[in-house]
C-alpha cells in the first residue's frame, strides 16, 4: 500500500483514527457511513471483521485513515471461539499506529453500555497520551433520554473534555403516611438511611473503574440510520493536523480486490447461515479475470470442514448458495463499478 507514493496537495493534513470496541457494536457500519462507500464487511453476527483494515477518506487537502479493528477479545475468548491470533493483537497494533482513538459502545446492550470492557480500558491506559473520543451507537433503540444520560455518565465517569458533567438527579417520590412513619422510626433507632448511603459511597471508592474520564468528546449516533455521522466526520476533519498524506488519493482501502471479494462473500455467508456454520467455512478466490469488455469473471470457493457444513451452505435445492451468490454479485458490481460474473463453488476442505 505504501509502495505508491502519493501526490501531495498544497497544504496536506492527516489524521489516523482507530475505531475500537467490543464485537458487533457497529464499527464497520460506522466506517462505511463515514467513507460514504462500502469498504468493510457488515453482519449481525460477531467477529465479522477478522483483522485490521484501513479505509482512506479524502476531503479537500485532508486525508483521514480509518483503522477498522476486530472486536476487542481476550486470549481465553479467542481460544474458545477458535479465532486467529490477529483478532486478539490487531486492535493493540491499531492503537499504536493511531493519532486518535474512537471507542464505540452499543447503547442498546443493557450490560455493555454501563462500562468499558476491561481489556479496552487497559489499552486506553497504555495509550493515555493519545486523544480519545466516545461513540455511543444505536441510541435510536433507547427508550428514554434518561437512559442515554446515565449510560454516558457511567462510560465517562462524569468527565468529558476535562470538565465534570452534571448528573440528572432522579425525582424524589412523595412519601405517604406509612413511609413517613417508617422513616421517623428509623431515625429514632439510629438507622438513618443516610448512614447506608455513606457506606455505599465508601464501597464505591474501592470499586474498579468502569469508564474512561479522558474522552475529549462524546458522539451519540445511529450508524445504521446514518444519524449523527456527519457531525463525527466534521469533528475528525477539524482534528486533522498538517502532515503529508500517507496514501494516494485514488486509494480507498488497503485490501486487495481478492480480499474485498472474500469479505463480501463471508458477509453473506454470515447472514444466511446459522450458529457455528459460517465459522467453519473457508473462503478463497480461485479464479479472477477481467475481459476486454470490462466484465469481472470470478470463481470463489467455499470449503467446509465437515459434510454437514457443506450441506447447510448449499441449502435445499441449492437455494441458500444461490441467494449468497446473487447478493455477493450485486455488492461486487457496486464496489468495483463493473458487470460481474460470479460463480461460487462449495466443496469439502
Amino acid at each position: 500500500m505504501k509502495s505508491l507514493l502519493p501526490v501531495q496537495p498544497e497544504s496536506p493534513r492527516l489524521l489516523r483514527v482507530a475505531i475500537v470496541g467490543e464485537p458487533n457494536v457497529g464499527k464497520s457500519t460506522l466506517i462505511n457511513e463515514l467513507m460514504r462507500w462500502k469498504v468493510c464487511s457488515v453482519s449481525k453476527k460477531v467477529h465479522t471483521t477478522r483483522h485490521n483494515a484501513k479505509a482512506v477518506f479524502i476531503d479537500g487537502d485532508t486525508q483521514i485513515v480509518f483503522l477498522d479493528t476486530p472486536g476487542i477479545v481476550d486470549l481465553k475468548h479467542g481460544r474458545k471461539h477458535h479465532l486467529g491470533a490477529t483478532m486478539v493483537v490487531d486492535p493493540e497494533h491499531a492503537l499504536l499506529n493511531a493519532d486518535t482513538i474512537g471507542v464505540m459502545v452499543d447503547a442498546s446492550d443493557h450490560w455493555r453500555r454501563q462500562r468499558i470492557e476491561e481489556n479496552l480500558l487497559r489499552l486506553l491506559r497504555f495509550n493515555e497520551n493519545k486523544q480519545s473520543f466516545l461513540i455511543v451507537n444505536k441510541v435510536d433503540l433507547l427508550r428514554s433520554k434518561r437512559q442515554l444520560l446515565e449510560c454516558i455518565h457511567s462510560l465517562t465517569e462524569g468527565v468529558v473534555g476535562g470538565v465534570p458533567t452534571r448528573r440528572q438527579k432522579p425525582r424524589k417520590p412523595k412519601l405517604n403516611a406509612d413511609d413517613l412513619f417508617s422513616k421517623t422510626e428509623a431515625k429514632l433507632r439510629g438507622r438513618e438511611i443516610g448512614d447506608e448511603a455513606e457506606g455505599s459511597r465508601q464501597e464505591s471508592l474501592t470499586e474498579p473503574h468502569k469508564g474512561w474520564p479522558n474522552f475529549s468528546e462524546v458522539f451519540m449516533i445511529s450508524a445504521l440510520n446514518n444519524d449523527g455521522v456527519d457531525d463525527l466526520r466534521s469533528y475528525l476533519l477539524q482534528a486533522a493536523r498538517p502532515s503529508e498524506w500517507m496514501y494516494p488519493k485514488e486509494l480507498v482501502t488497503d485490501q486487495n480486490p481478492h480480499e474485498i471479494a472474500t469479505m463480501i462473500v463471508r458477509e453473506k455467508v454470515l447472514n444466511h447461515l446459522a450458529k457455528e456454520v459460517p465459522y467453519n467455512l473457508d473462503i478463497s478466490v480461485t479464479m479472477w479475470d477481467v475481459d476486454s469488455s470490462g466484465v469481472l469473471h470470478a470463481v470463489i470457493t467455499i470449503q467446509g470442514h465437515q459434510d454437514r457444513y457443506i450441506k447447510y451452505a448449499i441449502g435445499d435445492k441449492g437455494k441458500t448458495i444461490q441467494k449468497i451468490a446473487a447478493e455477493s454479485r450485486q455488492d461486487l458490481a457496486s464496489i468495483f463499478h463493473c458487470d460481474v460474473s460470479l460463480k461460487l463453488v462449495v466443496n469439502r476442505l
